[in-house]
């Protein structure tokens, strides 16, 4: 080794910077070109606003207020009476249940959500199993 070598002679200083950062073009390009046909067809397909199905004006429908009553059209009723009164409607022909099997159902958003489960056991007990849930529009 020579005398006056210490490793310190080449400094951080005098080295020059070898880092190279670009980007990569083709899949930067790729990659934006598939994001925007997505957000191009995306909203083109999904629905606004979807309206459920049409039901007649005398149709039963079966509603959970906060405050944990139910109600079988226009009447308060117990959990335990609703499959009889279904059935009874289902029979008597005056709802469209039983030919469409659907039954609607409204809750309140600030409903418990077991006694909502309760009713929701009880209409499966009556064989329907399509329960169509009606939502209120949000105005922000």
């Amino acid at each position: 080794m020579k005398s006056g070598y210490h490793g310190w002679t080449k400094t951080a200083v005098r080295w020059p910077n070898k880092i190279y950062w670009r980007i990569d073009a083709y899949p930067f390009v790729g990659v934006n070109l598939a994001l925007l046909v997505i957000f191009m067809i995306v909203p083109g397909i999904t629905p606004l606003h979807s309206s459920g199905p049409e039901l007649p004006e005398d149709a039963q429908i079966v509603s959970v207020r906060r405050d944990g009553r139910i109600f079988y059209g226009n009447t308060v009723i117990a959990v335990d009476e609703l499959p009889d009164r279904i059935r009874e409607s289902i029979k008597n022909g005056t709802d469209r249940i039983g030919s469409e099997g659907l039954c609607p159902c409204r809750c309140s958003r600030n409903a418990r959500c077991g006694g909502i489960q309760r009713v929701l056991d009880e209409i499966r007990k009556t064989g329907v199993q399509n329960i169509c849930f009606f939502a209120e529009k949000v105005s922000l």
